[in-house]
């Protein structure tokens, strides 16, 4: 009898990735002179002191984005990232583990990094932009990725929809240790090795502070 695969979710940025997808993007348009306000935000979100959505909306409000500064942004952000992740994902693949992404950053910006990471069609879940025209006029709100308690939902969704002997979560923000909390995630390994978030660092029962830590926990 074939036993059911473990399924193991990453976090995308500041895990994956070695940059916030969406700071990066805001980060080229805006100039260095606004990173450290948009860090400030991106962290209230990570750390938990502002909700998610409030986060996104905040960083999204300091300027307009065109189609063309995320096209280019998702060009450069094959760049970035996190060495030695996707030999890890290859392994896992290889060992007979389901992997898959879980972001709440955008499609529009991570879709060719996660390509390079080999997510197929089906395999990475990430917010979306809604358009006006070349301009975003707002984020879709009805993705549950778009807030906090959105990554426990889509753990849960996937956990019904297959079969699976445990469900692990990886990643750097309370946004995914949520998972574990709710019940979604059999098993919760913080990531340190990008961002190292206080918040996480003191509730993970696993923290991983680099990638020889990440791999030892989920290979041994």
């Amino acid at each position: 009898m074939i036993s059911a695969p473990r399924l193991v979710c990453f976090d995308v940025d500041s895990t994956l990735l070695a940059v916030e997808s969406l700071d990066f993007v805001l980060t080229r348009k805006l100039g260095p002179a606004a990173a450290e306000q948009i860090d400030a935000l991106t962290s209230g979100g990570m750390n938990g002191t502002m909700s998610f959505r409030q986060s996104l909306m905040a960083r999204l409000d300091l300027t307009s984005l065109k189609r063309s500064d995320t096209a280019a942004a998702a060009v450069e952000l094959r760049h970035h990232l996190t060495p030695g992740m996707a030999e890890l994902l290859n392994d896992l693949r290889a060992r007979g583990d389901q992997v898959r992404a879980v972001s709440g950053g955008f499609e529009d910006v991570l879709r060719f990094a996660l390509r390079d990471l080999g997510f197929g069609v089906g395999e990475a879940f990430a917010n979306r932009f809604l358009w006006e025209g070349e301009t975003v006029a707002d984020i879709d709100t009805t993705n549950p990725l778009s807030d906090n308690g959105g990554k426990p939902k889509l753990l849960n969704d996937l956990r019904a929809n297959s079969q699976y002997s445990a469900i692990w979560m990886v990643g750097d923000g309370v946004t995914d240790l949520e998972t574990l909390n709710a019940g979604a995630a059999d098993h919760f390994i913080g990531f340190g090795g990008i961002a190292r978030r206080e918040a996480v660092v003191e509730r993970a029962p696993e923290f991983a502070e680099n990638l020889d830590d990440l791999r030892h926990f989920l290979l041994g």
